[in-house]
């Protein structure tokens, strides 16, 4: 009875949970007297983005902020070009934790305002992010996950510039005959 239903993504608490992330990157790079040059982050409702939007946005506002998002569900793209929320009606993806029909009320504000642009990448290149990251580093990531290192492999985005790159790669939750397939 005394349950509080919350989005998963759009929900000021749900924001500023996800910002925590964002302020121990910004007090991690300060605390080594480094910079950010850019940050790379999946977008689907939003949520996770947001909170660390806003806190890479105030404590590194020169730093190039990027949206990743499957080429199959590319609401927040759609949404950057048109300036209002996109909705795609069948978000379509090996990215399943990626797959919402838009950002979130709550996101949208947040990320027309600090997220530079938005990234779109096939499966076929999260799929190549994903052995990479595995033959690199031992590393199984699920494509929600891998999809941050498939924009950086696809180099659609330059990368000059003062600072460090600092990619969220979240997410291992793979079945091992999927990974096996999206891998071979």
């Amino acid at each position: 009875e005394q349950a509080v239903q919350a989005s998963p993504y759009d929900d000021n608490d749900v924001i500023a949970g996800h910002g925590v992330g964002g302020l121990e990157i910004v007090d991690d790079l300060r605390r080594q007297d480094r910079q950010l040059s850019h940050f790379f982050c999946a977008v689907s409702g939003g949520g996770l983005m947001a909170g660390h939007a806003l806190a890479i946005a105030n404590g590194f506002p020169a730093a190039m902020i990027v949206g990743v998002e499957p080429a199959g569900a590319d609401d927040f793209a759609k949404s950057l070009v048109a300036g209002e929320r996109v909705r795609v009606d069948q978000p379509d993806s090996i990215c399943d934790g990626l797959l919402s029909y838009d950002v979130g009320e709550h996101n949208w504000p947040i990320l027309r305002d600090h997220v530079n642009e938005s990234i779109c990448v096939t499966d076929d290149q999260t799929c190549a992010a994903m052995k990479w990251i595995d033959a690199q580093y031992g590393l199984r990531t699920e494509p929600s996950g891998a999809i941050t290192i498939a924009a950086l492999l696809s180099r659609q985005v330059d990368l000059g510039g003062e600072g460090d790159i600092v990619v969220v790669v979240s997410g291992r939750n793979v079945d091992p005959n999927d990974f096996q397939k999206w891998t071979a």
